[in-house]
């Protein structure tokens, strides 16, 4: 009797939560209803669908003609400019570092190690694929957003259990679009700062069966709206049929909650109830799997806004300048003739119009049809469409500045630079929210991997000469989530700035050493910037000669170690004295003295090749 007193209790709890969660669902949906008719018909306007827009209902709906012989072509100039943007946006390779706990060389190598981790991760979720997605989305919507979780079947297997694989499981990281999120206010700008997100998506009936294990009733779900639509779909409509709306809610870490919840429902039945699974917050703490990119920022609110939603009343006016042109022009091509009441057959006149050898029979007596005269295009059309053609350009940043005609006088280098520079300087802040987003998918895959990894992974990677090495790693390697970017906005520079840059290095001497000769390692890394790597002779030789010194390091600290004919005396000393200084403190007399021992004789035979020189 008490145990059906507290399965009751149970299925009671469990039913108000999942209605509850569907109900704060719900709220959430109408409340930023008129974001998604927005967004809606920002993608309306980017495919080519022009001749829509709101009505008084918040609805879209296609515009009608006003008379039949109206023309309603579509001079789409939005999709040109967001394909430049996002080209640019193309450009945008941060270059992720990871920042080491200390100096010593062991904090150094496992930062050098996180980095590789992160690399590895992103070739492994095609990340550059993932963020051009998200980038669509935010320039399109004007956000867009990255889930980073963790994928216990993904890495490499490392085992059987009861007949099935054991993997050792990796980060896998996810574009997610604005229609998909659903914060608990509008009007909060950043993720963190929610009290609880809502991530609701349409699957289909079997994924829920697969990935859950509980059986649901489906049903045909729209795309973008997230509700049901039955078996009457409006036509045209986006449709996921035999799918159910899965309700994901996160919570922040409370009082009542110190790890936050997340609770997940579909089908008015509970999934999942829990705390938040991942450790992705500073100091180690349980945080939102969300990464937020936005083109636009707007000053209180939670989404951003696209410049598509600015280019479209520019581009609503062009069309109707280019379609009322185009008709002025036809009536000049066609001409139209004036008619004396009851002088012709209008009929026939209307149907066949001035055909060429058509004989115009008209009533004796009366006045012959003629073409109106004095008709010209007026001005006033090509100076519109030059302007809204110009507002295009001040709107979106994006210009073709070698064909502007504004330019085509220009044949100045430094003034074309300077014109490229301010095309590029209009999307800053575009690019620099890009450049945000990858910083912090960054460090949660590093918080990920610091608290999924077990034992020792390998890593397969790429040494700074492009040599393809395997990386092993274990949990006292991720010490560090200190990420940062170690390059500035590529479009500060272009990639001819940055090797004319490196010309003007090399041609004021600072390249050189203090004895006026370009050191082999710097010419190896001249050439791989430049981009002629395989011009270089040595094919990486000074970076072997550095390792080798690296690992001579840990042998000398524990026994006498004389040097070879093959070593290269000057990398030599460099990394045995950047050890030792590194080191200085944990080692004692008699490590040092067999390090000075040893610098000593690659010392005094760089003076005896220099002597017989």
């Amino acid at each position: 009797m008490h145990k059906d007193k507290e399965k009751k209790e149970k299925d009671k709890y469990i039913e108000d939560l999942v209605a509850g969660i569907e109900e704060d669902f719900e709220k959430r949906r109408k409340e930023r209803l008129h974001l998604e008719r927005q967004w809606e018909l920002n993608i309306n306007f980017l495919n080519g669908n022009q001749y829509c827009g709101l009505n008084s209902r918040g609805e879209i709906e296609s515009d009608g003609k006003d008379f039949y012989w109206q023309s309603r072509l579509t001079y789409n100039h939005i999709a040109p400019i967001i394909d430049s943007r996002q080209a640019k946006f193309s450009r945008l390779e941060p270059n992720v570092s990871v920042r080491p706990r200390s100096d010593d060389d062991s904090d150094v190598t496992a930062a050098t190690l996180s980095e590789k981790l992160i690399l590895g991760a992103f070739k492994s979720c095609d990340f550059s694929n993932v963020a051009k997605k998200v980038t669509t989305w935010s320039e399109t919507c004007g956000t867009g957003f990255y889930k980073v979780v963790w994928n216990n079947l993904g890495g490499n297997s490392i085992g059987e259990l009861d007949g099935r694989k054991v993997y050792e499981g990796d980060v896998n990281v996810l574009p997610v679009s604005p229609f998909e999120i659903f914060p608990d206010s509008l009007y909060v700008q950043e993720i963190e700062d929610c009290a609880s997100i809502i991530h609701a998506r349409a699957l289909s009936v079997e994924q829920v069966k697969e990935i859950y294990g509980i059986s649901v009733k489906g049903d045909n779900i729209s795309i973008y709206g997230l509700k049901k639509q039955g078996a009457l779909a409006p036509e045209g409509a986006e449709v996921m049929e035999n799918a159910v709306v899965v309700i994901e809610r996160y919570e922040r870490p409370t009082t009542q909650y110190p790890n936050g919840r997340l609770i997940t429902v579909a089908g008015g039945k509970l999934l999942y109830s829990g705390e938040l699974p991942y450790v992705l917050g500073e100091n180690k703490r349980r945080a939102y799997p969300f990464v937020k990119q936005v083109c636009l920022p707007v000053a209180g609110n939670f989404f951003g806004t696209s410049i598509v939603e600015r280019l479209i009343p520019i581009q609503r006016a062009f069309n109707a300048v280019k379609n009322r042109k185009h008709e002025f022009m036809n009536r000049l091509s066609m001409g139209i003739m004036t008619v004396e009441d009851g002088s012709v057959d209008v009929d026939d006149l209307s149907q066949d119009g001035l055909s060429p050898g058509k004989v115009l029979v008209y009533r004796q007596g009366s006045k012959a049809p003629e073409i109106m005269s004095d008709m010209t295009m007026p001005s006033d059309f090509n100076e519109e469409e030059n302007k809204l053609i110009n507002e295009f350009v001040i709107v979106s940043g994006v210009s073709d500045v070698s064909s502007s005609a504004s330019n085509a006088t220009l044949t100045s280098g430094t003034a074309l630079e300077i014109l490229v520079e301010q095309d590029n300087s209009r999307l800053i802040t575009s690019a620099e929210e890009i450049r945000r987003a990858y910083l912090c998918v960054a460090k949660m895959i590093v918080r990920l991997y610091a608290q999924f990894t077990e034992g020792v992974r390998a890593v397969r990677g790429q040494d700074e000469f492009f040599k393809t090495r395997v990386y092993y790693v274990d949990e006292r390697a991720i010490s560090s989530d200190d990420v940062y970017l170690d390059s500035e906005n590529e479009l500060f520079y272009t990639h001819s700035q940055k090797k004319e840059m490196i010309f003007k290095l090399f041609s004021s001497g600072l390249l050189f050493d203090e004895d006026g000769v370009l050191r082999p390692s710097t010419k190896e890394k001249v050439l791989s910037l430049l981009g002629y790597k395989d011009l270089d002779y040595q094919k990486g030789l000074s970076r072997l000669q550095e390792e080798k010194a690296q690992w001579e390091n840990e042998k000398i600290r524990k026994v006498e170690t004389g040097i070879e004919e093959i070593d290269d005396d000057t990398i030599h000393v460099d990394e045995h004295v950047r050890y030792v200084l590194s080191e200085y403190a944990d080692m004692s007399k008699e490590e040092k003295q067999r390090f000075y021992n040893h610098i000593a004789l690659h010392k005094e035979r760089i003076k005896k090749i220099k002597g017989e020189n």
